[in-house]
């Protein structure tokens, strides 16, 4: 039991750790509306993994963790609390869909296991797009106080960049999930514990 839970946790910072390393040294800088950034980046691939592998528990907390660090190492300091919220949001959607709904563990083919994970990721990428855009602009709006228009055209921006970074950190994530599962991961089960 100590021996999962030391697993789960060492997991987790792994995943946390690509998380930030995608963000801080794979990312693509784009301009976009207001002259602000958008992002590019597949970090959220790993936040997916660590949901379907983990929970929604370490899932959010990888997220969370490993983003929030990215952006305050990077310059975004004030981006760091809307990450940290929205990036636990989003660990915590992915695993509910996986584990809750679709069972995941549970698939008996590559097909199935393929399928679940794809759909957990987009559930996930879908519930960021969402969520993360608004969580922003409140942020931007009722606590830095910047003028409504500005927090728009961020959040639009960064549902943009939410939306173009989901198909790919969901196929990464899928490809590693059936890699995790078939291989190194094959007799573990670490929801199970």
């Amino acid at each position: 039991m100590r021996d999962e839970k030391l697993l789960k946790l060492t997991l987790a910072a792994m995943f946390a750790a690509l998380a930030f390393i995608c963000f801080t040294y794979f990312r693509i800088e784009i301009p976009m509306g207001g002259g602000l950034p958008g992002k590019i980046y597949v970090g959220a691939a790993f936040i997916m993994l660590s949901s379907f592998l983990l929970g929604g528990k370490y899932g959010g907390l990888t997220g969370a963790i490993g983003l929030t660090i990215g952006d305050i190492l990077v310059g975004y300091a004030t981006s760091a609390p809307p990450t940290f919220v929205s990036k636990f949001i989003f660990g915590i959607a992915c695993a509910f869909m996986a584990h809750t709904i679709l069972h995941i563990s549970h698939a008996q083919t590559k097909k199935q296991m393929y399928l679940r994970a794809a759909l957990s990721g987009l559930f996930g990428a879908l519930v960021n797009v969402l969520t993360e855009p608004v969580i922003r602009w409140a942020f931007k709006v009722y606590i830095l106080g910047l003028p409504e228009p500005v927090a728009y055209i961020s959040a639009v921006n960064c549902a943009i960049s939410m939306a173009v970074n989901a198909l790919p950190s969901v196929f990464v994530a899928t490809l590693l999930y059936a890699l995790a599962r078939t291989t190194v991961l094959k007799d573990r089960n670490l929801l199970n514990s």
